[in-house]
């Protein structure tokens, strides 16, 4: 019996042990196991499988090289053409010798391509078939992508090569920060008067860009509208064509060194067979459909909305004291960031209660700045400050400076009146003064006059007395003469 529960008690543990063993074994092999090859469609419908992440890519498009380095893959270039010049990583890693220039946009070497055994090669719609059919012969994987034909064309391109690089989530992050760098513009022009533009890529013949590329559609977005609408793809217009439209803004390829195009419109201006403003962009940024399609898009927004493109700043802070008192000045401070790729004088606007304040500074690309407001306070009340999405309150109050000003003020005015009554009381005075002075001559008078009166009737008794006097003597007389008669 013993032994018989020994061997049981040995079967169990020998059992768990090979369960466990196996799955340790399918643990390590799902580990270590590689993952599934990557299979995708280029923009000729070809199925392109790619086995492992691929560790030397060639670029046969300056645009393709632009979305490779924005993906993060730089490192991973080891050949590219003789036009792929950014960024300037690009041009640096070529003079050390760490990426071959392979050819032309059109003439790439074939030979160079094989010589560098690339993982993975990017081609463009322009390749020929009997090119892209010996890289096949050689197993050399290479995908096509279509030169846009609009915004979201670009992003179908990234999605494309990221996909091919095994880099899909690098692609949706690249995708996501252009949609938000263009949105950012666009809701500032939605509402503008579209104006009419036209793209001139080359002169002799003259080669506008129509509908169904991708210039016409970032036009469009950029508050223009394309004179050559009625025109598709990269068409040849003549000359008579060109003077009957006459657009006011004409958009060419400018570069130091590279005039031939400006100076063949600039002419045709100048014999005043069309008037239009002549806006020139940088020929590599308009003619890439890549990540610099941001810096495109901006272009076209300042060149042919400038107000508005000064409106596009973002509030990253707003401060404002919580109390002031009134008379006093509220200090706003607002720091603001230029948020698009283009130097430039941006707006910087506030609201308190519903009257805007405006100022004008230059800003960098990217850079931030806190700019200063003085707004004064004429008023008691909770004021309302805005900037951009911010909001702050600060309430206005009698302060003690207010209080004791307006006490002195009422101080002075009844010091004031006061000084008014004294004047007064002594006018007064002086005129009592006055008033005693002549009842004391009236005095004086009647005192004057009650003397004379006395006098004057002493007199009159006198001559009374006096004429009495005569009367009684001359009645003597007159009696003793009677009796001597």
């Amino acid at each position: 019996m013993y032994e018989k529960y020994y061997f049981r008690k040995h079967l169990v543990v020998l059992v768990v042990a090979i369960a466990l063993e196996m799955v340790l074994a399918t643990t390590l092999t799902m580990i270590h196991a590689p993952p599934p090859p990557v299979v995708v469609k280029d923009d000729f419908g070809r199925e392109v499988t790619i086995s492992k992440p691929p560790e030397r890519i060639i670029s046969i498009a300056p645009s393709i090289t632009e979305i490779l380095f924005a993906l993060g893959l730089g490192d991973k270039v080891v050949g590219v053409t003789m036009f792929c010049n950014y960024p300037p990583e690009v041009l640096k890693r070529v003079s050390e010798g760490k990426i071959t220039i392979i050819g032309g946009y059109t003439t790439p070497s074939l030979e160079k391509i094989v010589e560098l055994n690339p993982d993975l090669v990017i081609g463009h719609n322009l390749l020929s078939p009997d090119f892209i059919s010996k890289l096949e012969e050689a197993n050399i994987p290479i995908i096509i992508v279509e030169t846009a034909k609009s915004l979201e064309g670009i992003y179908e391109d990234i999605e494309l090569i990221g996909k091919a690089c095994w880099a899909d989530e690098a692609a949706k992050e690249l995708i996501e920060r252009i949609r938000e760098k263009i949105s950012l513009f666009q809701d500032y022009i939605k509402d503008v008067k579209k104006v009419d533009v036209v793209h001139i890529c080359w002169v002799e013949p003259i080669y506008i860009a129509g509908s169904g590329t991708y210039i016409h559609d970032i036009i469009e977005r950029a508050g223009g509208r394309n004179a050559f609408a009625d025109k598709t793809g990269w068409a040849v217009v003549s000359k008579e064509e060109l003077v009957e439209k006459d657009p006011p803004y004409i958009i060419v390829p400018y570069k130091h060194g590279q005039t031939l195009v400006y100076e063949g419109v600039k002419k045709m201006k100048d014999e005043g067979l069309i008037h239009g403003e002549i806006l020139s962009v940088d020929p590599d940024i308009i003619s890439r459909p890549g990540p610099r399609v941001t810096i495109l898009y901006e272009t076209l927004v300042k060149l042919l909305h400038p107000e508005m493109w000064s409106k596009v700043v973002v509030v990253e802070e707003l401060t404002a004291p919580e109390s002031v008192g009134i008379g006093e000045a509220i200090t706003i401070f607002v720091k603001v960031k230029n948020p698009g790729e283009l130097d430039g004088e941006k707006v910087v606007e506030i609201m308190v209660n519903g009257i805007r304040f405006s100022k004008r500074v230059v800003l960098k690309a990217g850079e931030s700045r806190i700019v200063d407001f003085l707004v004064p306070a004429s008023s008691t009340g909770t004021y309302t400050i805005s900037a951009g999405t911010k909001s702050v309150k600060c309430k206005v109050t009698q302060s003690i400076i207010t209080l004791i000003s307006g006490l002195t003020t009422k101080i002075e005015t009844i010091e004031t009146s006061l000084h008014d009554v004294r004047g007064g009381i002594e006018d007064i005075k002086s005129r009592v003064v006055d008033s005693s002075k002549i009842v004391e001559e009236c005095r004086d008078s009647i005192s004057s006059l009650y003397t004379i009166s006395m006098i004057s009737l002493a007199l009159s008794i006198i001559s009374i007395i006096l004429m009495i006097i005569v009367l009684i003597t001359i009645r003597g007389e007159y009696r003793s003469k009677g009796k001597e008669t």
